[in-house]
């Protein structure tokens, strides 16, 4: 039976010589040792090398490649495929979470590139509110957004209540419409909507009360509530234009959006 180097199989099926004697160390090929030290591979290695790239494809460990080829049966091999089949599923759910973020920071920036300190007129989308115990049940922590809800008293802002909200489409990608369905959300069809950059996370009393003043400035009617959410923290704000080379540390920034809900506009 013809028998290989490891040049040949290197050259014939693309493997680095590292690949091979890693393999060789690991147990999963046992090719024969000539006198002058070369390594012979037999056909019965090539065929398992096959397989090993196989399974190796299909994000098999080393160590469950080994199990596969040298030690399971007929039922632990389909055993050990379910549960890879469970694995690879829950990879793809965090990919999945994963765009979502991606795909969701992508509309922040661009949310503050072009509101940072402009006004316009905009929908609050659909948001469920969670508490901890739903959160905690449906491990979502992290495609949960914590906002902050003020009422406007005599024209001033007043915090009073901050909560855990769920994006409903972000529910509908992930299938989870039903369990929320029945929860509290907030929604408005017609808000003042701006972005500040802040020293913290929650934006000063000025702040709000500069959108309140644009949207009277305007002749809009606000409802008298208001919610702020923090978006993302930069190190450096590149948008500030004082800046003192002399600084030694930055201060970071963070980008608020606000919301203040309209009264019912008219046609």
């Amino acid at each position: 039976m013809k028998q290989y180097t490891i040049g040949d199989v290197s050259k014939r099926l693309g493997i680095s010589r590292d690949s091979l004697r890693f393999y060789e160390k690991k147990g999963i090929i046992s090719p024969q040792k000539l006198e002058n030290g070369y390594r012979c591979y037999s056909y019965e290695d090539t065929r398992k090398l096959l397989d090993i790239m196989f399974y190796r494809r299909l994000n098999f460990s080393i160590e469950d490649i080994n199990r596969i080829l040298h030690q399971s049966s007929f039922g632990s091999y389909y055993t050990m495929i379910q549960e890879k089949i469970a694995e690879e599923e829950q990879e793809v759910e965090r990919h999945r979470r994963s765009l979502i973020h991606l795909k969701y920071l992508t509309q922040l920036y661009k949310n503050i590139d072009d509101y940072l300190n402009r006004y316009d007129i905009r929908p609050l989308r659909r948001y469920y509110k969670a508490d901890e115990s739903l959160i905690d049940k449906l491990a979502v922590h992290d495609l949960c957004y914590i906002y902050q809800e003020y009422q406007l008293r005599e024209g001033m802002p007043e915090q009073v209540d901050e909560y855990y909200l769920f994006a409903a489409d972000t529910a509908a990608i992930i299938g989870l419409e039903e369990q929320l369905s029945g929860r509290l959300f907030i929604q408005h069809e017609h808000c003042i909507y701006t972005v500040i950059a802040s020293a913290s996370r929650i934006p000063d009393t000025r702040s709000i009360m500069k959108a309140v003043c644009w949207a009277r400035d305007h002749g809009y009617s606000l409802e008298g509530t208001a919610y702020s959410g923090f978006l993302l923290s930069c190190a450096v704000d590149e948008m500030q234009t004082e800046r003192t080379e002399e600084a030694e540390t930055s201060q970071p920034v963070y980008y608020i959006e606000l919301y203040l809900p309209l009264k019912e506009l008219s046609s």
